[in-house]
């Protein structure tokens, strides 16, 4: 049996094969992104899909930095500080959160159009539709490339920080009062402030919504139906590698701060926690945040493949009598095609 490529002919039934103990032998991860593991979704219903989905990601871009560049409350413990600096929307977490998840559904998008609809691109064909064609369709695995890790590793960081972002929003944000909501710790909310928030119209609404809402439960749908990925592995490089890049961030936080004076978390602010210490811990929690996710994101990959989990086939042993058969009926049926050809050039002569 050979390994399948990224040119590998669509599955029936819509179901990857189970894991064989070998990963040549197994689809690769590339090619699992485009087939979903429900048969009532079918190829083209999961294009059609992720066709929406990358639309609505795209158009909804354009909406949230407009809402995040005129519409931001600036809020620093709980007191506004200063003019909103733009600059300080490429340092926020959701910032961060987003664009690695509109960058996983455009690869999601081409891998999948171009899997159900050119599975089989000329690589000798330079024309530029071609050129396009091979670009959005999914990569080649060989068995010692590091794509497939690689790529694992991108598959896990966007999903883990879409739910890191969500939980940290409303767990941490709202209740504090800085996340444009009525504090969430008081007995009983005023009017005054529901309508503040509720009315002026809906745009500050389905903004909050799809950044801190809609965005997670996008992950959730595509780990448990979208996509036919099974748990990562090797899992301690996953967890270290979610570590680091959490880590990474942190930096990129601390930058940010430097070019534009603010923090994209209020704990990140010494000053304003007036202990180190206090800092430390909330950034421990961060980076904590990642590996707990990362657990979450594999028991729901694992509940998701015993759901669609298929009986393997029995592997077919070698029987000699069929062997011959076959041998025979492939020599009968090159007899056949050779006399048939020998005589329609009788004829013509």
């Amino acid at each position: 049996m050979s390994a399948p490529t990224s040119s590998t002919p669509l599955l029936q039934g819509n179901t990857l094969p189970l894991h064989s103990g070998s990963q040549a032998q197994d689809h690769p991860i590339f090619l699992r992104v485009c087939h979903s593991p429900w048969p009532f979704i079918s190829q083209s219903c999961l294009v059609s899909i992720r066709a929406f989905i990358i639309t609505y990601l795209s158009a909804l871009a354009i909406m949230l930095l407009h809402y995040k560049n005129k519409h931001e409350i600036h809020v620093l413990d709980g007191e506004e500080e200063g003019e909103w600096n733009p600059w300080v929307v490429l340092f926020q977490f959701s910032t961060f959160a987003f664009v690695l998840l509109w960058l996983y559904h455009t690869l999601a998008f081409c891998w999948s159009f171009t899997h159900l609809y050119y599975p089989d691109v000329d690589e000798n064909d330079n024309r530029w539709e071609s050129m396009v064609l091979k670009k959005m369709s999914p990569p080649a695995q060989k068995p010692e490339s590091r794509k497939r890790f690689y790529f694992s590793l991108f598959y896990s960081v966007v999903h883990v920080v879409a739910l890191m972002n969500a939980t940290i929003y409303w767990t941490v944000l709202v209740p504090k009062g800085l996340g444009h909501f009525p504090k969430g710790d008081e007995e009983e909310l005023s009017m005054s402030s529901r309508e503040e928030f509720f009315g002026q119209g809906w745009f500050q609404p389905f903004c909050l919504i799809n950044l801190w809402c809609f965005t997670a439960f996008l992950a959730l749908i595509e780990i448990g139906a979208l996509n036919s990925i099974k748990r990562q592995v090797p899992v301690p490089s996953h967890i270290f590698s979610i570590i680091f890049i959490l880590s990474c961030y942190l930096g990129w936080a601390s930058f940010g701060h430097t070019l534009t004076g603010e923090y994209p978390f209020f704990w990140m602010d010494r000053e304003a926690m007036e202990y180190t210490e206090i800092v430390a811990a909330y950034s421990a929690g961060f980076v904590g945040m990642g590996p707990t996710f990362f657990t979450l994101m594999y028991g729901l990959i694992g509940m998701r493949e015993s759901c669609t989990k298929k009986e393997e086939e029995a592997p077919q042993r070698f029987s000699p009598m069929q062997f011959a058969q076959d041998v025979a009926g492939q020599v009968a049926q090159n007899v056949r095609e050779g006399f048939q050809r020998a005589t329609e050039q009788q004829q013509q002569r």
